[in-house]
């Protein structure tokens, strides 16, 4: 950890330290893609905003190189997501190395379910983000805090917009039930009345008695959708496709797209014709 931790110092000493990127903009960092699409369009162009878990990759086994804590350094502010024990671990040392960093919590004045992290894939959760986003920027350039404001109106009337779609689609003739491996979609599915069935036990592999148990619960209430993500091993989930003669679906919930996503997901859920 000591050899570690002087290697990130070293490189940064190397590296200049001006919290500007390549394109000579300020530097804003967080997590993941989705959370770059958010900060993105509160923020606007005069950002540049980098995402510390690169795409395709999975946030709860990702371990920051010591080039990307470097990056980290040069940043103005570090917004993140919020309650994860990926991110409490990369804080801590964060906070060793780049003390004067400002890290913002996101997730503030969301209620959690279970504990679960993945607020993002809920447009009301994005909105509550956003807002916190926004309250952070006109602290951080108080001098353009009504472009900040003005995205953030912009925003949430496209997040508004998509809500509506949403639940207006799901209202005619969608499954309300699905089964993924990871539980990626808790919030989603509270938001518009569905049922997500989690093969993924706890975040460990499941037990066959799990499995048996959701795929029993699943043929009861006739799931004919199973979702499978890149960053998890498909295998299991195609098992239990099969079990069930269900249609086994990519979804990508960490895409930057967070809109598009959204729209993906509940077009999959349609009933077929």
């Amino acid at each position: 950890m000591v050899n570690r931790l002087l290697l990130l110092l070293l490189l940064f000493a190397i590296i200049s330290c001006s919290p500007r990127g390549g394109d000579g903009k300020p530097v804003l960092a967080v997590t993941m893609e989705p959370y770059r699409f958010i900060v993105e369009a509160v923020a606007g162009d005069g950002w540049q905003v980098m995402s510390v878990v690169p795409k395709g990759s999975s946030p709860e086994t990702f371990d920051p190189s010591p080039s990307t804590m470097v990056a980290l350094g040069k940043c103005s502010t570090y917004f993140l997501t919020g309650g994860t024990g990926f991110e409490d671990m990369w804080c801590e040392r964060i906070g060793q190395t780049f003390p004067s960093l400002p890290l913002v919590d996101t997730s503030r004045g969301i209620e959690r379910i279970d504990h679960d992290p993945h607020l993002w894939t809920s447009p009301d959760n994005v909105a509550q983000i956003a807002d916190n986003v926004c309250a952070a920027m006109c602290l951080l350039d108080s001098a353009n805090s009504a472009e900040y404001r003005a995205n953030l109106q912009s925003f949430r009337r496209m997040l508004h917009e998509v809500d509506s779609c949403v639940a207006a689609r799901l209202s005619f003739g969608s499954d309300s039930s699905f089964i993924v491996f990871h539980p990626t979609l808790t919030y989603f599915a509270h938001r518009y009345g569905l049922r997500q069935l989690a093969l993924e036990e706890h975040g460990k592999e499941a037990s066959a008695a799990h499995i048996k148990e959701i795929v029993d619960e699943a043929r009861r209430i006739g799931v004919r959708r199973v979702f499978i993500q890149a960053e998890f091993d498909k295998r299991e989930a195609e098992t239990v496709a099969r079990e069930l003669g269900a249609s086994v679906i990519s979804i990508d919930p960490l895409n930057y797209n967070w809109k598009d996503e959204v729209l993906h997901i509940v077009e999959c859920l349609k009933k077929d014709e």
